[in-house]
């Protein structure tokens, strides 16, 4: 079993490692969320976006999870510009955001 260190956590840069933005457009209303980036079930990287706009994660690999948590009272587009699973773009109506993606 692999020994788990302060080290281990940080994510460290890689040759196929690439910078993933996800576009946030808020539309007829508010909107609120945060991105959460993981890597073999340890969070690397949380951000929060109060309005329509770009959250980026630097030293993003394959296999890395991305999970969006958050509210909006008119509607929600999410774009993430590096392939996933599931697709995106995609749409939310007014409420609850909660989606994760595989970065692929």
């Amino acid at each position: 079993m692999p020994k788990l260190t302060t080290t281990s956590l940080v994510a460290e840069s890689a040759p196929h490692s690439l910078q993933v933005s996800i576009t946030f457009t808020f539309t007829g209303g508010i909107g609120q969320a945060t991105s959460l980036l993981f890597r073999n079930g340890v969070l690397i990287n949380m951000q929060s976006i109060s309005s329509s706009g770009n959250i980026r994660f630097s030293e993003v690999q394959s296999g890395d999870s991305i999970s969006v948590n958050g509210v909006c009272t008119g509607h929600a587009v999410i774009v993430i510009d590096t392939p996933t699973v599931p697709v995106s773009p995609q749409q939310f109506a007014a409420g609850i955001i909660l989606t994760g993606y595989l970065i692929q």
